[in-house]
């Protein structure tokens, strides 16, 4: 199978862009093409998206940040940006891997704060090692789907990739065990949990790493410390990233102009919103919402 791209990968300038995506990146390979690429005796590589490696068959390890993980027919890893990682089979392999940002797994959804995202955003933010059942093929099923849509090339394919995702997604949790996960201490864990939940109920009307470490009894510079050991992100990272997304929710399900959108995320002054959501999104919010409105008008 061939790659399946949508939106700039940043190790590839030359991709064609789809004219109409909004910061978006979704791609899905075979784990062989992936694997055909890569000499063996190269050094690891890694990418700047999140990551899921799905392994229907094969043997070996699969080395992530110099941790190996012992192959297993049905296997996922998850694979957080950034992360150096490489194959090292023995024999063939067969199955998927997809990588995505966070824009894209949230374009399916109105409610990200609903706690199955919550919950899997999380999860994706770490190393981590499922088993699926091997009896059931809905994932194999599921996962056809998505390339049959995305050669279609037919209209409001985007959103109909980013919920196909989401089913994937779902059916991923409920047919999964975890069963390995990177070592990270356990208290720093629950205070990332902790964080980001509160972050997911009060970033409109908190923007500051101190108003969360106060309500977690801890200094600031311990709770952004915490936060980038289990996500490899400080804390400030994750409020801005936060904000921007229903920022850009509002303008794509809402058609809410630069007012209405800093007002409903509890911002005073334009300029100062400006300045922070161009910051977190890499344009400024004008170009972003002129890109929502033609991806949707085409």
């Amino acid at each position: 199978m061939k790659q399946l791209k949508i939106g700039n990968d940043t190790n590839n300038p030359k991709q064609p862009v789809f004219p109409n995506d909004v910061n978006y990146f979704f791609d899905i390979s075979t784990v062989e093409s992936v694997n055909l690429k890569l000499d063996p005796g190269n050094a690891p590589i890694r990418r700047p998206h999140y990551q899921i490696v799905w392994i229907n068959e094969g043997s070996g390890y699969f080395s992530i940040d110099l941790e190996k993980y012992r192959i297993k027919d049905n296997s996922s890893y998850t694979i957080p940006p950034g992360r150096f990682h490489q194959f090292m089979p023995e024999g063939r392999l067969s199955g998927y891997v997809l990588s995505f940002n966070i824009d894209f797994l949230y374009l399916a959804t109105e409610s990200p704060g609903r706690p199955f995202f919550t919950e899997i955003t999380s999860d994706l933010k770490r190393v981590k090692m499922y088993l699926l059942k091997r009896e059931d093929r809905t994932l194999q099923d599921v996962l056809a789907v998505i390339s049959r849509e995305f050669e279609a090339r037919l209209m409001l394919r985007l959103e109909i990739l980013s919920g196909l995702f989401k089913v994937f997604l779902i059916y991923m949790k409920r047919q999964s065990t975890m069963v390995r996960q990177e070592e990270v201490n356990c208290s720093h864990t629950r205070l990332f949990t902790s964080f980001y939940a509160k972050l997911d109920s009060q970033f409109r009307a908190k923007k500051q790493v101190a108003d969360y470490a106060n309500e977690l009894f801890v200094s600031p510079t311990y709770l952004s410390d915490v936060v980038k050991k289990v996500t490899g992100h400080s804390a400030s990272y994750h409020i801005r990233q936060r904000t921007v997304q229903e920022a850009k929710r509002l303008i794509m399900y809402n058609d809410a102009n630069m007012k209405m959108v800093a007002s409903s995320l509890g911002f005073e002054d334009l300029s100062h919103f400006s300045k922070y959501f161009k910051n977190a999104a890499g344009m400024n919010f004008t170009a972003f919402r002129k890109k929502t409105f033609t991806r949707h008008v085409l």
